[in-house]
């Protein structure tokens, strides 16, 4: 397991190999397969799972197909609260995106007062914007339900590894006991 401490100005460093790292080095370092522990060092709290959400929704698209790694990760620490993890991180995206549009909206009204614009042209430019939004929207929605599903199958995948180990770690100790009583 890396640790890794974060500092009051927002600094990442790798006690392991003595330097400061980012945020997506971090997140190559978890999609690599290496299990990570963030540490804010000024109150030694654990902030693994913030710091990988974060990690997470700071991905380009280009990025995604590697998210499931983080997700995994997140499940394994927080298990079904990640899925709010998730939806937190659709709703913030999905509210950035409104607050974009009633940004373009507002500015769109100012181009109206100056004459720079008519009203017919604006409720065009309207009708695009919102076209976009939507699509925008709801590329963003899909996104997430693709990266969390292949993440929970990764996760399930996991699980099941994990019971067939310890089956096989039982089974271990019985032949050993019957071994033992055999006089082998």
């Amino acid at each position: 397991m890396r640790l890794i401490k974060r500092y009051k100005n927002r600094t990442f460093y790798d006690t392991e190999n003595r330097k400061v790292i980012t945020i997506d080095e971090i997140a190559r370092l978890v999609n690599s397969g290496l299990e990570v522990k963030v540490i804010d060092n000024a109150t030694g709290n654990d902030i693994t799972v913030q710091t990988l959400a974060w990690a997470l929704s700071n991905k380009s698209d280009n990025d995604s197909k590697n998210d499931d790694n983080v997700i995994v990760q997140l499940l394994l620490k927080r298990g079904a609260n990640v899925m709010d993890v998730a939806k937190k991180l659709m709703l913030a995206a999905i509210g950035a995106v409104n607050l974009s549009k009633e940004k373009a909206e507002e500015m769109l009204d100012e181009l109206v007062k100056k004459g720079e614009m008519t009203q017919t042209e604006k409720a065009e430019a309207i009708k695009k914007m919102a076209d976009k939004f939507d699509k925008s929207t709801e590329k963003i929605k899909d996104s997430v339900e693709k990266q969390v599903e292949s993440a929970m199958n990764k996760f399930n995948l996991i699980i099941k590894i994990d019971e067939l180990a310890k089956k096989v770690d039982q089974l271990s100790a019985e032949v050993a006991e019957i071994k033992s009583k055999l006089g082998n």
